[in-house]
C-alpha cells in the first residue's frame, strides 16, 4: 500500500514552538536529512541513558505484531476491492 510505514514504527505527535520548528527544519536542510531523521537522531541521543525492561520489549513486540496483522488485513481488503463503508448522513 502507498505510504505504508514499517510495522515497528509509530506516530508520535507533539506541539513545539514555531521558532523551534523552524530551527529543526533549517538544521535538517543544512544536514540534508529529513525532519524525521533529525528528530530521531536527537531523541536517540537524549534517551541513551534510558533502559528498557523486558516488559517494555514484550510490549513493543506485541504492538509490532498487531500492526503487522492490521497491515495484512488492509492488503487483503484492498486486493478484494473493498473499501471502508461510508457513513450515511443523519436525517
Amino acid at each position: 500500500m502507498p505510504n505504508q510505514h514499517a510495522a515497528d514504527k509509530e506516530v508520535l505527535g507533539f506541539y513545539i514552538p514555531r521558532t523551534l520548528a523552524q530551527r529543526v527544519r533549517k538544521a535538517a536542510r543544512a544536514r540534508r536529512l529529513t525532519i524525521t531523521a533529525i528528530i530521531e537522531e536527537i531523541l536517540t541521543h537524549a534517551t541513551t541513558q534510558i533502559e528498557l525492561t523486558p516488559q517494555d520489549y514484550r510490549d513493543i513486540a506485541a504492538a509490532t505484531e498487531s500492526a503487522l496483522h492490521s497491515q495484512a488485513a488492509k492488503r487483503v481488503g484492498a486486493a478484494r476491492g473493498r473499501r471502508s463503508p461510508k457513513r450515511k448522513a443523519s436525517d
